[in-house]
């Protein structure tokens, strides 16, 4: 979920691109991330900080109890350690730079690897 329309087309184009993603769904606000998650079941959300900021409380642990395996990661153009720490408060599992999607989707892939397979197992 990202306000920036241009973000989340070019995001969905990258992930689109590279092998072990697809890119399901866009939202912009809360009420498309509650819907389109419930109805698509992706096993990634990539979230802007400013809208997870807006989330009403305890909206990702539903979706986590609703999605098993589901990963979330915070991403903001800015980084540091602060935004790691925003992210875990959130109830996100990570935070990603926005810049440095591209070079992070190995990780993610391999964080989802084994999220995915912890759950099949449960």
């Amino acid at each position: 979920m990202d306000q920036d329309e241009d973000l989340r087309h070019w995001l969905g184009r990258l992930l689109d691109r590279t092998e072990g993603f697809e890119s399901v769904g866009f939202c912009s606000n809360e009420q498309d991330l509650a819907a389109e998650s419930l109805s698509l079941r992706p096993h990634l959300i990539l979230l802007d900080t400013h809208s997870a900021a807006r989330l009403a409380p305890g909206t990702l642990g539903r979706l986590r109890k609703s999605l098993a395996g589901l990963y979330v990661v915070l991403m903001d153009l800015e980084e540091g350690p602060g935004y790691e720490r925003l992210a875990k408060g959130a109830g996100a599992d990570g935070f990603l730079c926005k810049a440095r999607v591209p070079e992070a989707l190995e990780r993610l892939r391999s964080l989802l690897r084994g999220r995915l397979e912890q759950s099949e197992v449960a």
